[in-house]
């Protein structure tokens, strides 16, 4: 599997949502915007400048082999990455992201060790790590879209109206009693408390008029 099918799928999955998904190769650049002349980075192969709706994307392979081979990786995006952050817009430069595609994973690797390593660096960005699956290739990527900026849980949960909200009143006088209220007295406090709670002058006063009533 390859970063070009991962672009496809995020652009997708972006238009889906009623967002523009657009390429930027100036995020690929090997050069600042300000010195076009002098390459600051190595050409890295295979990498994709993506801005979907207000998130500026690299799409970059992955390989999961050893600590050290992701390590040297890890710092290559990286200086690719403040590179492209010349490119984008002020605003935006707080949403990159490094969304990775795992390639040719070897058989005996730690995967899910080198995965933690990956995304658990936000040194200059964030970054997710997919790791298709060859028989069910959507698969996993809806598993990893579900953990990035294009998942809308929300939009799937059925709006419920008039819902009744904790009774925390029961809670409140229990812990009134608790902390040596008598029973009447809590219920009185409670009481109180709803109906003056926009008078907190008035509610201090009849609470300690209460309390000594009730001596």
């Amino acid at each position: 599997m390859t970063p070009e099918v991962l672009k496809s799928l995020l652009a997708t999955a972006t238009e889906q949502l009623g967002w523009r998904a657009d390429e930027v190769k100036d995020f690929t650049s090997p050069t600042f915007r300000s010195r076009t002349t002098e390459a600051e980075t190595k050409a890295i192969p295979g990498l994709f400048g993506l801005r979907l709706g207000q998130y500026p994307v690299i799409v970059a392979p992955i390989a999961l082999d050893t600590v050290e081979g992701v390590t040297a990786a890890l710092k290559r995006l990286h200086a690719q990455m403040v590179v492209a952050r010349s490119y984008m817009y002020e605003r935006e430069v707080i949403n990159a992201h490094l969304l990775l595609c795992a390639t040719s994973p070897t058989p005996t690797g730690d995967w899910a060790r080198l995965v933690d390593l990956i995304e658990r660096d936000e040194t200059v960005c964030r970054k997710l790590v997919w790791i298709p699956k060859q028989t069910a290739v959507q698969e996993s990527f809806d598993a990893f879209l579900a953990r990035t900026f294009l998942s809308m849980p929300w939009e799937h949960v059925t709006a419920v109206s008039d819902a009744q909200l904790d009774k925390t009143h029961e809670l409140a006088q229990r812990l009134l009693e608790k902390y040596g209220l008598g029973q009447d007295v809590a219920q009185q406090w409670v009481s109180l408390a709803e109906q003056l709670i926009d008078d907190p002058e008035s509610l201090v006063t009849e609470l300690v008029l209460t309390r000594e009533a009730s001596k």
